[in-house]
């Protein structure tokens, strides 16, 4: 498994593979959630000003909803005040980690990944390919990765210049742990940006058919879903923004 760069290697990854810079909305929100004493008036109008962050807030808010016309909280308001601080933490690690990922694609694969719905992908069946990474410190929590093992196999296979055939599972695993080092680094630097100090634990990547997730307490859950081809992934963000 690749070592763990530290946060100046990240932004280098990020210059190399022209990573997006974060957007202000999101820089923002993440430099209000950082404060202790942060307002929650101040939050919400921060991501009301912002159409795709309000969306995916809702869509956070409601995990059980199949599309809007389920959505029991219907309003940013509310589904600050119901899930609380940390499910706007969130979005602001979970737009880094999307940028990465799909620029990572298109530069490493030559793939555009497209973020969608989740109810629009097939939804994972028996044994799959599992990556995480933990972060502790100010913020606490993990990211998870999750693909078909065809889907790992093809991402290897494109990361490093080989035919499927070619790849053994050390390859395949390895692959998929610089994927989730891109990833990770890229909200990683946006939250010590912010005063968000964390570190991140070694990608720990293998075969599962678990499809448990586990929330710490306090933190909450958001789930992205992408797309390319064939290629399918989903992406799971937990966070506690208070840990310490």
């Amino acid at each position: 498994m690749s070592a763990q760069p530290d946060i100046n290697q990240y932004k280098e990854l990020a210059r190399r593979y022209g990573i997006a810079a974060t957007p202000e909305s999101v820089s923002r929100l993440t430099q209000i959630v950082a404060r202790q004493d942060c307002c929650v008036d101040e939050i919400v109008r921060v991501i009301e000003k912002d159409p795709g962050l309000s969306s995916r807030l809702l869509r956070v808010a409601n995990p059980h909803a199949a599309d809007e016309s389920e959505y029991t909280v219907g309003t940013v308001d509310e589904a600050i005040m119901r899930n609380g601080i940390g499910s706007a933490l969130l979005l602001a690690m979970g737009t880094p980690l999307s940028l990465a990922l799909i620029k990572t694609f298109q530069t490493m694969l030559s793939l555009k990944l497209e973020s969608v719905d989740l109810h629009q992908l097939d939804s994972l069946s028996g044994q799959h390919m599992l990556g995480s990474i933990g972060f502790a410190g100010k913020v606490t929590g993990h990211v998870y990765l999750r693909m078909s093992s065809a889907s790992a196999k093809a991402i290897a296979a494109g990361i490093l210049g080989l035919e499927p055939g070619e790849l053994g599972p050390d390859e395949i695993r390895d692959a998929a742990g610089e994927l989730l080092n891109i990833m990770t680094g890229n909200f990683k630097s946006n939250l010590c940006d912010a005063g968000l100090d964390c570190k991140l634990q070694p990608p720990k990547v293998g075969l599962t058919d678990d499809y448990f997730t586990p929330i710490e307490p306090g933190s909450g859950l958001e789930r992205l879903a992408f797309r390319a081809d064939q290629i399918q992934i989903f992406v799971e963000v937990t966070a506690n923004p208070w840990a310490e």
